[in-house]
């Protein structure tokens, strides 16, 4: 488990977050991205708690990434999140795009990722209907 892995879960954290609380769903996220991950229950315990407590900086999760390819799948990843419980609070959109910009994603990709995401969740829809 690299620094990529725990700044993914850093960033997920600081988007939960921006609406000041972490919804079921969003909390079914983090830990399904875990699991994939394989991080272990030790530490994920304590990256929760640490999350719990104050969230992540957004230079302590651009720190953590050494890859701009893991960067952007981050961005993807916490507009993912922010989407999950069907309802993207304001504060979880402003946050999105700080994180973007301190990973080095200027508006303009932001946008094409969001785009993804939105294409993907409506593909993923039709498929469960």
């Amino acid at each position: 488990m690299g620094d990529n892995a725990i700044g993914l879960i850093k960033a997920l954290g600081f988007v939960a977050w921006a609406d000041e609380r972490i919804a079921p769903e969003e909390r079914e996220m983090l830990t399904t991205v875990m699991d994939a991950l394989a991080i272990p229950e030790a530490r994920r315990h304590e990256l929760c708690e640490a999350i719990r407590r104050a969230p992540p900086t957004l230079e302590e999760i651009s720190a953590l990434f050494t890859d701009d390819l893991e960067r952007r799948f981050a961005v993807a990843q916490a507009v993912m999140l922010a989407r999950v419980d069907g309802e993207v609070a304001d504060s979880e959109t402003r946050d999105i795009r700080r994180l973007a910009h301190a990973l080095g994603i200027d508006d303009d990709e932001l946008e094409m990722i969001e785009a993804a995401v939105e294409v993907t969740d409506d593909v993923l829809a039709g498929q469960g209907a």
